[in-house]
Order: C-alpha cells, then sequence, then structure tokens
C-alpha cells in the first residue's frame, strides 16, 4: 500500500501476495499491464456495496472498537517473524491457524473487542459469556531461546468461570485450519496475510507453506501432528472429552454389522479442504457455581518435527513462566522507560502500546536491526516508513533501537547514493534520500552521538550528490516525474511531496555537515538547497496561479492529486513562514475535504463496466465513480489515517487558538479510529461504511507508519523545538488540565539533552516544574497559554513572567512557573470518550437513514 512520504508500500502487497518473483514481471508485462493486474487481485479498500453496520455491534460495557475486524500481531524482540490475533480472535501463523469453540455443537468464537495486558503488554485478552460461563483468553508469544530462538511459541491461556448460581457444564474446543475462507480472487483468507517464510529455517518450511491435500493428520495424547509434524499442543489435565479429525470426522474408517463381522475401509489419505477445521479437541468442564478451570494451548509458527529439539523445548514450556517474563521484559523496556505520562487512559495507553508495536516490528538479522511497518503485511524494509518510526522511537526514549535502525539505513544505501527499497535499483520514490538524511540529522539532534554521526556522514556526501545529479537530470531543475500507484495518484507529474522530502533532507545534511566540522560541505549543501528552493518555489508559485493559493501534490498541469506529503509546510523544517497566505489557503481547503474529522483519500480502483448486465446500478446505491474508456472507476473517499497528523503538525507550529483546536480535535479523530487494543490503520475505511479495510482487506492493524506519526504528534504536543527556542505544551486537551491532573515528562529527549518537567493543575492555577536541559541550554523557553484557559498572571520563579504572542516567555535556568487563571466556562468538554460518543451518534443517526433509503450518504463538506 503506501507509505510516509508517498513511498509506495504497494510493492509490499506484491511481494506478499503474488511473490517475489513475480515482480519480475513489471519488466517483462509492462507497468501498465502489471498494475493492473495488481489493482485487480490484492487491492486496497474499498466498499463497492455501499452498506453500513448495525450500531448495536458497540457495546457500551467494553471498548470502543473502531474497525469490524481488527488484527493484532503478537511477537517477541527482535524475533524475525511473529503471529496474528485474527479478528475471531484465533492464532494465525501463516502456515495455519488455532481455531476456539465454545459450546456443543461447537461454535467457533468471534470476538473482535479485545484489550492488551496493562493496556500495552504484547499480551492480547479478551472474553466472552455463554450461558452463564465466562471464557477468559490469554494470547501472547514467547522466544524460548536454543533451537526455537527467533521463532516465538504462541501460546493460549483459557479461564473457564462458572458466573451461574448454578452447576454449569462448559464445553471448549479447539481445531487446526490451514487458511480461512476468502471472499477475494486470492489464495489468502480473509484479513490474513502471508508470512516472511524466507527468514524461518527452511528445513521448518520445507513443505508446509502452501497446502496440501496429501497431508495426514494424527493424534499423540497430547498433540496434533500432520505428517510427522506438531500442528499444536493441547492439555491433558482435565483430559479431553473428544479428539477427532474433523468436527463430524474420527477418520476410521470401519463399519461393524450387527451380527459382529467388522468391516475396514483402509485408506491412505484423508480428504479435506484448506478451510476445514482439522484435529479437534473438546473439553467438557462442569463446574459449581464460581469455580474456575484453566486450559493452556501452545501453538508453534511453523509445524515442528516430532524427533526434533524444538518439539521438546515446547513440551517443557510453562505458560504462567514465559506469561510472567514476557510482562517483565516489556514492562521494563517499554513502561519504565516511557519519558511522557498524560492523564488520559486512552492517549497513554495508546503511546505506550504504539512504542511496543513498533519494537515487535524490529528484526534482528545477524547483527543487523531492521524496522518493518509490521510483521506480515509489510514485512520489509520500506525507507521512509522505517525512519519516520526510527525518529518516533527515538522521541519515547528508545534511542538505542533508534540508532541501531538507522544504521542500517547506511548498509542499504545504494552505491549512487541513492536510497530504495532493497532489490530495487530503479526508483519512483525521490522522497526517500530526504526523509533519511531527515532522520539522520534528527537523531543527532537529539542524541548528539558522535560515532553515529561519523558512521553516516558518508552517506550524508552521497546522498546529496545523487540528489544534485537527479535534479540535473530534469530539465526543470526539479525531481522527475514518477507514476506512484496509490498515494497522490498522480502520473508524469513533478511530485510537491517528493521535492519537498528532498528539501528538508538537504536541512539534515546541512545540520550533520556542520556537527561534523565539515564547514566546506555545510556551504555546499547550503547553496544546492538555496538553488533548489528556488526553483521549487517557481514552479510552486505558477501551479497556485491555477488553484486559489492551494499547494496541491501536483507541482504541473490540471490536477490536484490527493493531499500527501505537499502538507509538510511547517513541520519537520519550516520551509514557509507559520502564516503564509499559501499555506493558510492549503490548510483551510484540506481541513474542509475532512471525513470523520480526517483526511480523506481517492484510489480510483476498475469495479465495473457501464452497461454490463452485472454490474448494479451505482446512482441507485449512492456510490460515487468516474467513468473513463467505457470503465467505472470507483471515485469514493476513504480515511486516511497517516497523513492527518501533516496537518497538526502544522497547527502545532502556528499556535493560534484555533490551530491548537485543531491539532487536539485531530489528535481524538486519530485515536477513535483505532481498534480496542489502540491498533491504528494505514488508510481505506469509507467515512460511514462498514468500518473495514474495504473489500480487499488488504491492511493490516497496527500499521508502523500511522503509529510512528501519531506518537510523533504527541510528543509534540507537549515538547517541541524549532531553532534554538524549545516550546512546552503546544496544544493540549482540556481533559488534561482539569483540576487534580497532571501531565510529566521524565528525562525527555530533546534537542537540548533529557528535559524533566511536570504540569499540574488546580482549580485556580496551573503549576509547570521544570529541570532545564542540561546539554547545550536553549535561548529561550516558550509556555504556549492554552486556547480553553483564562490566564490571569504569569510568574517564573516567584517573579512576572512576559507574556508574548500567546506564550510565557522563559529564561531557559526558570523552574518553576505559575499559570493563575481558570478553564473559561465556555471551554468544550473535549476528551477521547466525547469523541468516541459523537461519532456513535452520528453514525446512529446516518445509520437509520440507511435503512429508511438504503443509500449511505457521504460526509457533508465539513466532513463531519
Amino acid at each position: 500500500m503506501v507509505t510516509a512520504a508517498g513511498e509506495n508500500r504497494g510493492n509490499s502487497v506484491l511481494r506478499g501476495t503474488l511473490g517475489d518473483k513475480t515482480m519480475l514481471a513489471l519488466r517483462t508485462m509492462g507497468t501498465a499491464v502489471f498494475l493492473s493486474f495488481w489493482l485487480a487481485a490484492s487491492s486496497p479498500a474499498q466498499d463497492i456495496s455501499g452498506g453500513m453496520l448495525d450500531p448495536a455491534m458497540d457495546r457500551p460495557d467494553e471498548p470502543f472498537c473502531y474497525f469490524a475486524h481488527p488484527t493484532d500481531v503478537i511477537g517477541a524482540w527482535l524475533a524475525p517473524v511473529a503471529s496474528q490475533v485474527t479478528p475471531e480472535g484465533y492464532l494465525y501463523t501463516g502456515f495455519g491457524e488455532l481455531m476456539f469453540f465454545v459450546g456443543n455443537p461447537p461454535e467457533p468464537i468471534n470476538v473482535r473487542t479485545r484489550t492488551l495486558r496493562d493496556g500495552y503488554l504484547p499480551v492480547v485478552e479478551f472474553d466472552l459469556i455463554r450461558h452463564g460461563v465466562r471464557y477468559c483468553f490469554t494470547l501472547f508469544a514467547s522466544d524460548l531461546g536454543g533451537p526455537l530462538a527467533g521463532l516465538p511459541l504462541n501460546f493460549a491461556k483459557v479461564q473457564v468461570v462458572n458466573e451461574a448460581s448454578e452447576r454449569r457444564a462448559a464445553f471448549f474446543s479447539t481445531a487446526y485450519r490451514f487458511s480461512a475462507p476468502s471472499t477475494r480472487m486470492t489464495t489468502v483468507g480473509d484479513y490474513r496475510f502471508r508470512q516472511r517464510f524466507d527468514l524461518i529455517p527452511e528445513p521448518l518450511t520445507k513443505d508446509q507453506a502452501s497446502f496440501r491435500q496429501a497431508w495426514i493428520y494424527s493424534f499423540t495424547q497430547d498433540s496434533l501432528m500432520r505428517d510427522g509434524r506438531l500442528l499444536y499442543q493441547f492439555p491433558t489435565r482435565p483430559p479431553p472429552q473428544l479428539a477427532a479429525l474433523a468436527l463430524n470426522e474420527t477418520g476410521i474408517r470401519a463399519v461393524r454389522f450387527l451380527s459382529g463381522k467388522v468391516l475396514e475401509y483402509p485408506s491412505t489419505s484423508q480428504g479435506h479442504s484448506p478451510q476445514q477445521p482439522m484435529g479437534l479437541v473438546m473439553y467438557r468442564l462442569v463446574l459449581q457455581p464460581g469455580e474456575r478451570r484453566q486450559l493452556v494451548f501452545k501453538l508453534p509458527i511453523v509445524p515442528l518435527p516430532a524427533d526434533g529439539p524444538q518439539m521438546q523445548l515446547v513440551r517443557e514450556a510453562d505458560c504462567q513462566k514465559e506469561l510472567d517474563k514476557v510482562a517483565a521484559q516489556w514492562s521494563q523496556r517499554v513502561g519504565r522507560r516511557n519519558p511522557l505520562r498524560l492523564p488520559e487512559t486512552k492517549v497513554q495507553e495508546y503511546l505506550l502500546a504504539n512504542t511496543t508495536s513498533q519494537l515487535l516490528a524490529i528484526d534482528q538479522l545477524g547483527d543487523d536491526w531492521v524496522m518493518n511497518v509490521n510483521k506480515f503485511q509489510y514485512h520489509r524494509y520500506y525507507v521512509g516508513n522505517g525512519a519516520s518510526m526510527d525518529i518516533a522511537l527515538d522521541l519515547v526514549g528508545q534511542e538505542e533501537a533508534a540508532r541501531r535502525c538507522l544504521l542500517y539505513a547506511r548498509k542499504m544505501q545504494f552505491p549512487d547514493g541513492n536510497f530504495g527499497l532493497p532489490g530495487r535499483k530503479e526508483q519512483w520514490w525521490w522522497e526517500m534520500t530526504g526523509y533519511v538524511l531527515w532522520a539522520w540529522g534528527r537523531h543527532w539532534q537529539l542524541t548528539h552521538d558522535r560515532d553515529f554521526l561519523d558512521h553516516v556522514y558518508p552517506g550524508v556526501v552521497s546522498g546529496v550528490e545523487w540528489l544534485q545529479r537527479t535534479r540535473r537530470s530534469d530539465p526543470t531543475g526539479l525531481l522527475p516525474p514518477v507514476d506512484i500507484v496509490d498515494d497522490a495518484m498522480l502520473a508524469g507529474i513533478h511530485q510537491t511531496g517528493q521535492q519537498v522530502w528532498n528539501l528538508i533532507g538537504l536541512q539534515g545534511a546541512i545540520r550533520l555537515a556542520q556537527a561534523a566540522g565539515k564547514p566546506d560541505d555545510a556551504r555546499a549543501f547550503q547553496a544546492e538547497f538555496d538553488d533548489f528552493w528556488k526553483t521549487f518555489e517557481k514552479a510552486l508559485n505558477a501551479k497556485l496561479a491555477t488553484t486559489g493559493n492551494v499547494i496541491t501534490s501536483a507541482l504541473d498541469g490540471d490536477s490536484w492529486g490527493n493531499h500527501w506529503d505537499n502538507l509538510l509546510m511547517l513541520y519537520p523544517e519550516r520551509l514557509f513562514e507559520p502564516f503564509d497566505p499559501r499555506v493558510t489557503a492549503t490548510i483551510r481547503q484540506s481541513r474542509a475535504t475532512y471525513v470523520e474529522g480526517l483526511l480523506p483519500f481517492v484510489l480510483p480502483r476498475a469495479v465495473g463496466k457501464r452497461g454490463a448486465a452485472d454490474w448494479p446500478d451505482t446512482e441507485r446505491a449512492g456510490l460515487a465513480t468516474t467513468e473513463q474508456d467505457g470503465v467505472l472507476f470507483n471515485a469514493e473517499r476513504s480515511i486516511h489515517y497517516w497523513q492527518t497528523p501533516n496537518n497538526a503538525q502544522n497547527a502545532l507550529v502556528r499556535g493560534a487558538a484555533e490551530d491548537q483546536q485543531a491539532a487536539v480535535a485531530d489528535l481524538y479523530a486519530l485515536l477513535v479510529h483505532t481498534s480496542s487494543t489502540h491498533a491504528p490503520q494505514e488508510f481505506g475505511s469509507v467515512p460511514w461504511g462498514s468500518r473495514d479495510f474495504g473489500v480487499g482487506s488488504t491492511n493490516l492493524l497496527p500499521d508502523g507508519a500511522a503509529s510512528a506519526k501519531t506518537i510523533e504528534l504527541l510528543r509534540n504536543m507537549l515538547i517541541r523545538e524549532s531553532d534554538d527556542t524549545l516550546y512546552l505544551l503546544s496544544a493540549v486537551s482540556p481533559e488534561w488540565l482539569r483540576p487534580g491532573r497532571e501531565i510529566a515528562a521524565t528525562r525527555a529527549p530533546t534537542n537540548f539533552g533529557p528535559l524533566t518537567f511536570t504540569v499540574k493543575a488546580a482549580a485556580d492555577s496551573v503549576v509547570l516544574e521544570v529541570e532545564p536541559p542540561g546539554r547545550n541550554a536553549p535561548r529561550q523557553v516558550l509556555v504556549r497559554i492554552p486556547w480553553f484557559f483564562d490566564l490571569a498572571t504569569a510568574t517564573a520563579d516567584g517573579r512576572p513572567a512576559a507574556v508574548e504572542s500567546g506564550h510565557v516567555v522563559l529564561a531557559p535556568s526558570v523552574r518553576t512557573v505559575t499559570l493563575a487563571g481558570r478553564i473559561k466556562p465556555d471551554a468544550p468538554a473535549w476528551s477521547y470518550q466525547r469523541a468516541v460518543h459523537d461519532y456513535q451518534r452520528e453514525y446512529r443517526r446516518r445509520y437509520e437513514e440507511f435503512l429508511r433509503t438504503g443509500v449511505r450518504g457521504e460526509a457533508d463538506a465539513a466532513g463531519r
């Protein structure tokens, strides 16, 4: 699909769905033909049915989950492969999945609302109730080391509790299937994604990755086996009531005549389909009121040979011991190291949970640490996304992980200085070079790591040289036009975002040259920036004459394209003045297009032919389409999650009251569009529709790019740097400053060194206690006065403090700041829970209209 800065992650889908060899078809089939094949076979999200879901799916006694079919990933630190928790609550490894059933006859579970232990640990928990019996699930993975190092073993702990006032017989069953059903023309089940089989030892994957009808299933005392390999292990205490090869099949081919004769039907085959649950194990647990029993199941990622050393490790693994180990590891790595604390549960848990998911996305391959967008769907090194995720980790105290992953970018730089997808020398994604130069410079700002600087600096020089050559290869002096199929959706046009990212990257290069003591390089890089900016601004202003001053994704032609990295106007580098009319016009126009509070995205995929007998009346269905050459293309807007923070970052820099409100509104809209385990999406849900990834179901939660951008936004709302100034509280929610609430930072990384502060709110004041950063002090500290706060007086260390342009102006040595005043009486009662309530109310209103008309209306012009 798409990556930050327009980096085309569609090739992840190509590789993941079609295989690396098929990628070679791009060269032999031709780009247009190949992309049409990809779009037909593995489309991004769309909703061609135009339907809605019953709002009753959201239970008031459960955490809110935006997505109808959420997914989670569980794994271990630095392990190169992981497992997926499916929308139903099953464990999926890419080789198959362990299903869960309740009742007799067995009914497969389907639980979409789940939580993480302590709000952020990679331990997925959920429960369901049947006839007074509660089934509590705990799903996690642990690296056992030894011969299973890097192949985390999955555990499913099921507590069965009788909550009825009388005795109950509870039935719980498990079974294994190779794949789930698919509603698409693909061999991969819905909401499932291909495993990185190449990262698992070949002897273990041989003949296991593709379905084989000749497989023979069998039981041992405590395991389901297939051709002599362990699929999953089940408990024998209590003993199962039933073990059957299939839900209605024992696998024993024999019949007994009533006269006593036995007739056998010997067979060496077991006919079954990929979707058929095999190896059913049923437990009958008779429980007194209040009684509980526990069942533990173990699922290796890859089927393990019965005679191998891995089998013994699985057999000996103790679930509780491994669960305690996993909880302690991640508590130490994330919970205790997190530098930021916010007084709103969803916000804090999002920050921690997405720090965890980003760390889980890292593979250790030999000495390399490789950042992936996630495991499964985007389990590849994507340069731009990786850089963004690395910096997000830097900002939340994960300096070593960020450093190791950013060093990998140097290793993967092409000899000509360019950065791109591994194995793809031909490049469409010019912005990747700018991305890495920015990230290297940003990491240096935050850490002043001289060893890191020395290691990457030769790559800085070659990266700038590549940029110079590439610009000069185009008659305009810009980076040349490209055809990228799923970002701004522009072909043959100079794209704004690609120019912008390289301008940002040049700023990073200048910074690194100065730090490295290379004044000649710094001057040369500055000259390149100045020339590039002059060329860019000339093209930009010519285009603006046709757009009403709106900066679009296209620098030439009549097209605008999707809003993309053209919105990077003020952050991560301030390329324009904050209130430049061009910036203001762009922000105003882009926000006017919002749907469900977020940026829209249009990917016009072919959905039918005009006049075809099998194509419905799209106008009757209320669907938006565009016709060209007799083909209908979907023109509906979907929701774009990880590009929206670009606008929020602009708002932080501008800082006016309406900008602060916009940034907080963006944050809450982003949080509404997450699962109950805080997993964000890349893009694709149709607004006010099926709350899904679309018919293609091709986007996995969590998405690392979306996580990174929102982590960065949260941090910058509290702590932000610009040149030699440190900004605090650039935008905060009224919920965070209610009396008795506290915001805190503990040794939070900044350009000036680690920063510690607390913000304590009372009924008549807000008190900020600061331990100033001591590495290289800022020239000044500016504390923004919240837009909802009625300031009476401001003091700094007991003396009156200056207030200018909405900020309290402080010397860098100030330690105590007191803002006397109150929250304004008319301040909105904004919070995450209020945002959820407002969304649900509007969805229900639209759903009731849908029941009357059968047509789902799009959001109005204000995106509400």
